[in-house]
């Protein structure tokens, strides 16, 4: 095993780590303040890993929500994590099938977003850069929700301290180095403008609504840029086939 490999992962991760800190605290703070007892708030975080998800599902089970509906909700938004398998799919076909199911249990936005690289590029000891990334950000994870269930739920109305605020900074820095084509730009900008339109939807609606906008406008983008480019090459092909024949 490559200590150098399991460095750079720690170090890659950190600054993610370092950002979703608050986030889960308050996510564990909030856990306990619906009900569920420390242990319970840390478990949760241990097992799911989604902090979108897991703040959806509390402010949806004050709502009044049923179960049926926060399943569903949770389910859609964090369908973005098929993609992330889609896209890592193609570099870890030897791995074996237990190692595939203990890549995706932690296949976080963050997770993705620092290993992504390391993975195209098929090193060596990319699985070992994977999971010592992936363990790193587990574990600052569930260590800033436990100390958010043991200290945070002490604090009054502690969601409206705005550390919730962090998810987006965090969000942000993983999402703007990856906007590098049209399609991409596309989505971010329809899924952004949706977002805000659409805030007025109940049991936030809206970040789904505009989530499966965003990802429609790109793809259709990225379809049409594909159909302009086969045109264009047939369109060159075609005197070359001419110019074949003549001869």
């Amino acid at each position: 095993m490559s200590k150098k490999a399991i460095l750079r992962g720690m170090s890659a991760i950190m600054p993610l780590c370092i950002g979703d800190f608050p986030f889960s605290f308050i996510v564990g703070a909030l856990s306990v303040s619906a009900g569920m007892s420390v242990w319970q708030s840390t478990a949760w975080s241990t097992i799911v890993i989604a902090g979108s998800a897991q703040m959806l599902a509390l402010n949806m089970l004050k709502t009044g929500a049923s179960l049926g509906v926060i399943i569903f909700t949770t389910l859609i938004i964090n369908l973005r994590h098929v993609l992330y398998s889609a896209s890592l799919s193609s570099q870890v076909r030897e791995a074996s099938f237990f190692r595939k199911c203990f890549m995706s249990w932690a296949l976080t936005d963050e997770v993705y977003a620092t290993t992504v690289k390391e993975m195209e590029q098929n090193k060596k000891d990319k699985y070992v850069f994977y999971f010592s990334a992936m363990f790193t950000f587990w574990f600052a994870w569930v260590l800033a929700d436990f100390l958010g269930a043991l200290v945070g739920a002490s604090f009054p109305h502690i969601e409206k301290y705005g550390l919730d605020f962090a998810m987006v900074a965090a969000f942000i820095a993983i999402v703007v180095p990856q906007i590098k084509s049209q399609a991409c730009t596309i989505a971010a900008i329809v899924a952004t403008i949706s977002g805000v339109l659409l805030v007025v939807l109940p049991y936030s609606l809206g970040i789904v609504v505009a989530s499966v906008l965003g990802v429609l406008a790109g793809l259709s983008v990225d379809l049409a840029e594909e159909r302009r480019q086969a045109k264009t090459q047939d369109s060159h092909a075609m005197p070359l086939e001419g110019a074949l024949e003549n001869e």
